[in-house]
């Protein structure tokens, strides 16, 4: 089998909007097939983007409420 036949698995994305600290945010979500979640980036109102690539979760609900805490955080 040729190297170039080999595919790797896409990771699938996922666009969560939600508004935390009175702030409305868009947050990507990412995980590849049976792996963990991750937070590509955080698009928050009248802010640049927040990036929280270090950290996975297993469910996609626990990421979203991670991206939830980061944007209320910043009103802090």
């Amino acid at each position: 089998m040729d190297m170039m036949d080999i595919e790797e698995p896409e990771s699938v994305e996922e666009y969560v909007p939600g508004i935390a600290g009175g702030r409305h945010y868009m947050a990507r979500l990412c995980h590849f097939p049976d792996g963990p979640w991750y937070i590509a980036v955080i698009h928050v109102e009248s802010l640049p983007p927040l990036h929280d690539s270090d950290r996975t979760w297993p469910t996609r609900e626990e990421a979203v409420q991670a991206a939830d805490k980061l944007v209320a955080d910043l009103g802090h």
